[in-house]
């Protein structure tokens, strides 16, 4: 497998991650603690007051519309017609189950030191070494981060902290205010900062492959192109 000469194309190469099948840890959860230790991997190899220079993506993202009604069920009527029971539907989640990482070089891949990332995954989660990206690529996507809207509820507690009005009145404000009710596939994850969990909403766009490069500390941007395979 070659690697990419095109100037156009710079994810040369990539290690890929697989959440494995567990009785009792949800492909979720795993998926969440996958992507925190990623996080923590990038914040720690990206210089100060630069980007980051790793980007990542979701092989098996699908919408929560095509995966609810499809897949799932096709994959709980097999599982009733077998007679199992412990078939891990989870796995299926919207998400997936598989991170890849991407690079401009081996070498930037070979210097992670994966040991103090991640530490408690090793038997849960499959890491390859890294890889080429294949040579014929015909689909590029950006992964980006999507955060919704807040609740009324919550808008209207923070106005009456913030500014110090009267509950009445940061009703009024917001009372024509519509909710984001997002259904795009998320990953759970909890802040350094403040230790809240929360979910990390994530937008799929189609886009052209570029020379441009450089990720949020999450390996996500809305316009650099990674290969789609």
């Amino acid at each position: 497998m070659s690697v990419l000469t095109s100037p156009e194309v710079v994810a040369t190469h990539y290690c890929e991650f697989t959440c494995l099948p567990d009785a009792e840890i949800s492909t979720g959860f795993l998926m969440g603690r996958l992507m925190y230790a990623l996080h923590l991997t990038m914040v720690i190899a990206t210089p100060a007051e630069q980007a980051c220079p790793f980007g990542v993506t979701f092989p098996d993202y699908r919408l929560w519309a095509s995966y609810s009604h499809s897949e799932r069920s096709r994959q709980e009527d097999t599982q009733a017609a077998s007679g199992q029971d412990d078939v891990d539907l989870d796995r299926l989640l919207p998400i997936g189950n598989r991170i890849r990482l991407f690079a401009r070089s081996e070498q930037e891949l070979e210097s992670i030191e994966w040991s103090k990332s991640m530490v408690g995954l090793d038997d849960y989660v499959h890491r390859t070494r890294p890889r080429c990206t294949p040579s014929a690529i015909k689909r590029f996507a950006a992964f980006a981060r999507h955060q919704p809207k807040a609740s009324p509820e919550r808008l209207i507690r923070r106005a009456m902290k913030r500014h110090g009005i009267d509950e009445a009145e940061a009703r009024r404000r917001y009372k024509d205010y519509v909710m984001d009710r997002c259904r795009l596939p998320w990953v759970d994850m909890r802040s350094e900062s403040s230790r809240h969990r929360f979910r990390l909403f994530i937008d799929r766009v189609d886009v052209q492959a570029s020379s441009d490069w450089g990720f949020s500390a999450y390996g996500l941007s809305r316009t650099v192109g990674l290969p789609l395979f």
